[in-house]
């Protein structure tokens, strides 16, 4: 049950834990004793090959009743990424999954394909940005644990819950009950053809969608708006959920350097790296730095809606690092970056105008997010800019791809860093 969940949370990250082991288990634990104790016996009285197919089955059956009792799955959330890991014995059919944590727009529960004991079961799903949908844990038979695990990480991360995408308990709740009813009628004349089972089936589905009919009737009145002569707020959409404050005039009004004005800290927990001018000094780490060359960008975007690039200048003059932040849905997201050279530019696809719809790096396939646009500032100076920033599901790292209006790509690879990791200096 759902009960088994182990939740935790502490210095911006959030964990969430849970054992692989049932009941049903200890019978299993029995029957692999008693099966391999019984190979062990054939090996020693020398039966040799004619027992190998029998052995391969035991050691597949200790295989996987060690990790049913030893392992746990873990799921760690915080605000650049979640990460799904399975262990300590490793288990080919349990993937891990890191995903940025700004892609992901909804969690989801759906209808496995897979029944275990003729019992169904369900999978939790994420869909991210790109309309990619990722199984982050397959044929789950504890339904009530997996809609628990979507509503911890959804509350987390600020995302609003879209309950179309969810299954309900009768599994309706997806469906156009008007056009089945429909279907089912044209299909009243084919029933004396069918077999008797296949006809008791759909009288039982028509009881049931009739009784939804009823309940969707009598919610929808019970709901009903009074007549009120006060203004109709406007609608709220999936998107508001963690997204940037709304845009007011004083807020966005034009700052000396051309670029909107960056908004204050919400909060003292964080240094506000994004705010730190050239020249000021901080920490990231254990070291000291200079704050050198920085860009902002602010973009046309309803969730994404500031950017910055900056230069760190170590103090004992050893080589420079570069970082990236980003403003979405009311988060900093922090990366180091790296500036790619031409040919790796160009290995990568980046001609002219174009980019890439996927690429790979090593055995990573990356796709692109939505494509970003605004306005690159670096003093009074503001170029027209494009980007997109590409992920795997396979790493935390990502390409950030630039292109300033007329220009060439400026390609970086970002790792993601910790935003706790820098102090003033």
């Amino acid at each position: 049950m759902a009960n088994k969940l182990d939740i935790s949370r502490d210095s911006g990250r959030l964990t969430i834990s849970y054992s692989w082991r049932t009941s049903a288990m200890w019978f299993l634990l029995f029957f692999s004793v008693i099966w391999n104790l019984f190979i062990i016996g054939a090996l020693v009285s020398g039966a040799g090959f004619f027992i190998s197919i029998h052995l391969l089955v035991g050691i597949f059956i200790a295989w996987f009743t060690l990790s049913r009792f030893l392992n746990k799955t873990t799921i760690a959330v915080d605000r650049n990424k979640l990460l799904l890991e399975h262990g300590p014995i490793p288990w080919p059919f349990a993937k891990q999954q890191n995903i940025p944590a700004r892609a992901l727009v909804q969690l989801y529960v759906g209808k496995s394909s897979v029944k275990v004991n003729d019992q169904p079961t369900y999978n939790l799903m994420a869909k991210l940005d790109t309309g990619v949908e990722v199984k982050l844990i397959k044929a789950e038979q504890d339904r009530q644990l997996l809609q628990e695990l979507e509503t911890t990480i959804e509350a987390y991360l600020d995302i609003e819950n879209d309950t179309s995408f969810d299954l309900s308990e009768g599994g309706f709740d997806k469906l156009d009950l008007e056009q089945m009813k429909a279907s089912l009628e044209k299909m009243d004349k084919l029933k004396k053809w069918m077999p008797a089972a296949m006809v008791s089936k759909m009288e039982l589905m028509e009881e049931k969608m009739l009784a939804e009919v009823g309940r969707r009737t009598n919610e929808e009145g019970s709901s009903a708006p009074t007549t009120s002569t006060a203004p109709a707020s406007a609608p709220r959409s999936r998107s508001s959920a963690g997204s940037a404050p709304p845009r007011d005039n004083d807020f966005f009004r034009s700052s000396p350097t051309g670029a909107r004005p960056l908004p204050e800290p919400e909060h003292d927990f964080v240094f506000p790296m994004y705010r730190a001018a050239e020249g000021s000094k901080v920490r990231f780490l254990t070291e000291s730095y200079t704050v050198g060359r920085s860009a902002q960008i602010d973009f046309q975007d309803d969730s994404i809606d500031f950017g910055r690039q900056f230069e760190l200048r170590p103090n004992d003059g050893s080589k420079a690092r570069y970082f990236y932040t980003q403003h979405e849905r009311g988060r900093w997201s922090y990366f180091q970056e790296r500036r790619l050279d031409d040919d790796e530019v160009a290995a990568l696809d980046f001609t002219g105008n174009l980019h890439p719809s996927r690429f790979e790096n090593g055995s990573d396939r990356y796709y692109p997010r939505d494509e970003q646009t605004g306005t690159r500032f670096m003093g009074q100076h503001g170029e027209a800019i494009r980007q997109f920033i590409y992920f795997t599901t396979a790493s935390s790292t990502q390409f950030r791809a630039l292109q300033p209006a007329g220009r060439g790509w400026e390609v970086y690879v970002m790792e993601v860093v910790d935003g706790g990791d820098f102090d003033e200096g």
